[in-house]
């Protein structure tokens, strides 16, 4: 009676060990993004489940137990000791003086006292929020009076921001697509109570894993239809080159994410462990677009960047080019923000990740863009405009 007793807690025990490594193991995956993490846990838990009932029908010897609650212990260290690493996550930029910056041109000396403080104001808010790189341009006196990249577009290679890289705008892109409407307004090819049913993207959108030629918004439809061309075209004909907005569009059908993660056409599971496992610590592995577009971060866990950020996995916004496809470079917006009067904000995947303020009044537009999502850009830019505006 004791024996069965004793083998039924030890299967307990062990199936318990199991459940606590698939738990950890889930959290690993989504907090720091490490493949593999998963697999491990489930294989452990149902290694778990054969052992346990094989102990309690007494068919394991007592080495094999010990040895089975050794490889567990060893598994269930290792993925705390990875809990814990993601837990204290190294501050990417640990002193605020220290982070790097790329400025393509001195500003004027009517400008220098305020970009200095800026400046400071800028790095103080990468460091404080962890952000692994932010942009940060200031028009003033109808021209861009600074720009600078702060960080790194990509931590991995430790790829500098730099004022012309470019950002993805989110849900921002609605202020480029309003203008758009307001030209066609202007000539009298599109009324404001025109029927125009607007599109509620949601996060999980299904839309997100495939790629379409010509955006299926309803607004951007609606202004290619009064427009009488496509809505990319017109944008950038009517829109962005009359302002000089030469490093602003939206993501392609084609270009982006060529390697189709998360859509229908990505590789096999098997195939992606070999992607992520082996390749890319060689240096090979994935390809997730051009470089010219600064990589997009998520927080590892809730919507605190401070605990550790981690790749989003890519998203084809191709179909939503008026709602969210846009990406631009702050100094475009400022340009944009100096001729159209306004305010906004952009969010990825539920996260703020750029800010455009105006204040027509003083003759100064600011627009702050970064690559990690529920970054607090708008707080960043009224710092800014402060030291341009007192």
């Amino acid at each position: 009676m004791t024996s069965t007793v004793t083998n039924l807690l030890k299967a307990l025990a062990l199936f318990v060990l199991g459940v606590g490594i698939v738990a950890a193991g889930i959290y690993i995956r989504r907090t720091d993004d490490l493949p593999g993490a998963t697999l491990l846990g489930v294989v452990s838990l149902l290694a778990s489940i054969v052992l346990g009932v094989k102990i309690a029908r007494k068919r394991l010897s007592a080495r094999t137990v010990r040895a089975a609650f050794a490889v567990g212990v060893l598994v269930a260290l290792f993925e705390g000791f990875l809990v814990y690493r993601i837990a204290l996550a190294t501050p990417l930029h640990r002193e605020p003086q220290y982070v790097p910056s790329v400025m393509q041109s001195a500003p004027s000396s009517q400008w220098t006292p305020a970009v200095e403080h800026a400046r400071q104001v800028v790095r103080a808010a990468v460091s404080d929020q962890n952000l692994p790189g932010l942009s940060v341009a200031v028009g003033a006196g109808g021209t861009v009076a600074w720009a600078e990249g702060f960080g790194w577009s990509d931590i991995k290679h430790r790829r500098p921001v730099t004022p012309d890289m470019r950002f993805r705008m989110g849900t921002g892109s609605t202020l480029l697509t309003a203008a758009g409407a307001r030209t066609l307004m202007k000539q009298g090819k599109l009324e404001l109570d025109s029927p125009i049913q607007t599109v509620r993207v949601e996060d999980e959108d299904p839309r997100f894993r495939q790629r379409c030629e010509q955006p299926v918004d309803a607004v951007s439809a609606a202004i290619a239809h009064a427009a009488g061309q496509p809505f990319l075209t017109f944008m950038q004909q009517q829109v962005f080159q009359p302002l000089g907005m030469d490093h602003t569009a939206a993501e392609s059908s084609t270009e982006e994410n060529p390697e189709h993660v998360g859509e229908p056409e990505e590789d096999a599971p098997i195939l992606n462990i070999i992607h992520d496992g082996l390749l890319t610590p060689l240096g090979g592995g994935r390809r997730y677009g051009p470089e010219t577009i600064a990589t997009v971060y998520i927080p590892r866990f809730g919507t605190d960047p401070r605990r550790g950020v981690r790749r989003m996995r890519p998203r084809n916004y191709s179909c939503f080019a008026g709602s969210m496809a846009f990406y631009s470079t702050p100094s475009d917006l400022v340009r944009f923000g100096l001729a159209n009067d306004g305010d906004g904000d952009g969010e990825l995947v539920g996260g703020r990740v750029m800010s455009l303020l105006t204040l027509p009044e003083r003759g100064v537009a600011v627009a702050v863009m970064s690559n990690v999502t529920h970054a607090d850009t708008s707080v960043i830019a009224q710092r800014v405009a402060a030291a341009f505006a007192p």
